[in-house]
């Protein structure tokens, strides 16, 4: 990606890595009487963004005029902006508090904190209309926080309405005023992404979707060069779509040391004499790095979904073919790529299962990974088989609802009509 804009009057954020700090070098050279109250750089070197969640940059006609970040320190997380006084009064520190926001939703932050001086009152009025609030005051300035409303609301799987097409599914979620998660599943069709952007509803995009004219098995960690790439261009896409539609994520299953056919998803897959499982998670975890680096120019994160084992796919030596089927594997992946766009989509029904086949703690495994996920399917099993079952009130998962506030919680059931749909989301949220 170029990081300059190569078109006359082109506006473009940029973000900023250690390596590179030429344009904010530049910036601050530039920034001019902002520098009097954004004062973050008087006794840090350039050095320390690479210590930053993230580091933004606007650029105009290849000069940069406005910057912004998120700064964990301590374990609270700083929201900082400057605006060059040479492009103060164009909305930048709007646009710049907007990009900051959505990569705030995109990495999972829940809290922000920021300071202020007093006589700052555009920057306050600013911050206020994004939800930052007074939190207390010291003789020249303030100290505002911001923190995340928990959605009490189910998004809903496209899987609830299987059998319709997208512009059907649409309608339902206008109807019943439903958040809309378009997933696999769903047949191709031509006009899907022209459907999926124009639609007047809040929505995520999911794995498949928009579904592949010729069917494939997504696979980061294929051996097969081309399902790889063809597995990591989709991912890239549907991180784009995501990002134009406002969604903070894009979500896919985590990858196989195998290549399934599509006709046996779901089913007992195919097997391989033997399989190297460092060999595919180096595959994997370079694909992981791959959809990210693409994709850094934009906020949106990546989360990757727990696979689910059922026992007629475990090997007879015991060995399981399956990427990040246990909490040790999804946490070892959140180690190894430590972008902070990268998450994880936890998927109960696939951990039932899973925890039956290896015989592990349910409980115990799931609040391992707890603090890392951003995002929870729902749905029930009988423990070997996922088939997307709807949940009762004896459901697993419930007692752990009180430490998953911080996610966005899909019912991924199946054939459910709207009153079932209900039920259930009362259950997850009363």
């Amino acid at each position: 990606m170029n990081l300059l804009s190569s078109d006359p009057g082109k506006m473009e954020f940029v973000k900023v890595h250690s390596g590179n700090t030429t344009l904010l070098e530049s910036f601050i050279r530039r920034a001019g009487e902002s520098l009097k109250t954004f004062r973050y750089f008087e006794k840090r070197p350039l050095s320390v963004i690479q210590f930053h969640l993230c580091t933004w940059l606007i650029v105009e006609n290849e000069v940069p005029v406005a910057y912004g970040h998120l700064d964990k320190e301590d374990g609270v997380i700083w929201l900082g902006i400057a605006v060059a006084d040479e492009a103060r009064g164009k909305g930048l520190g709007k646009k710049m508090m907007q990009r900051l926001m959505d990569s705030a939703a995109a990495i999972g932050v829940q809290r922000i904190k920021l300071s202020v001086d007093h006589v700052n009152t555009a920057a306050i009025k600013l911050y206020e209309q994004f939800g930052f609030k007074l939190a207390s005051k010291k003789e020249t300035f303030g100290f505002y926080k911001w923190e995340a409303e928990p959605l009490r609301k189910a998004v809903i799987s496209s899987l609830a309405f299987m059998g319709m097409k997208i512009d059907e599914v649409i309608a339902e979620g206008i109807k019943d005023k439903f958040i809309l998660e378009f997933s696999s599943g769903m047949p191709y069709q031509e006009n899907a992404e022209e459907l999926f952007l124009k639609a007047p509803v809040k929505r995520f995009a999911h794995n498949y979707f928009p579904a592949p004219k010729v069917p494939f098995v997504l696979n980061l960690g294929s051996g097969d060069e081309e399902i790889r790439r063809r597995s990591i261009q989709h991912c890239i896409h549907g991180i784009e779509l995501s990002y134009a539609v406002g969604a903070p994520f894009f979500s896919a299953h985590a990858g196989f040391c195998i290549d399934p056919k599509p006709s046996e998803l779901g089913k007992q897959l195919s097997r391989v004499d033997s399989f190297d499982r460092e060999k595919h998670w180096k595959l994997f975890t370079d694909s992981v790095r791959e959809v990210l680096g693409s994709t850094d120019h934009l906020p949106t994160g990546f989360l990757l979904e727990n696979n689910v084992l059922a026992k007629m796919n475990v090997y007879a030596d015991g060995s399981n073919p399956l990427l990040c089927v246990e909490a040790d594997e999804m946490l070892r992946l959140m180690d190894e790529v430590p972008d902070p766009r990268a998450g994880i989509l936890f998927d109960t029904a696939h951990m039932k299962v899973s925890a039956q086949t290896l015989e592990f703690d349910l409980e115990k495994e799931t609040k391992k990974i707890l603090p890392f996920v951003r995002c929870i399917h729902h749905s029930d099993n009988d423990g070997m088989l996922d088939n997307n079952q709807p949940f009762q009130a004896d459901y697993w998962f419930l007692p752990l609802m009180n430490s998953a506030g911080h996610a966005i919680h899909v019912l991924e059931v199946r054939k459910q009509n709207a009153k079932e749909l209900s039920a259930m989301e009362g259950l997850l949220f009363s």
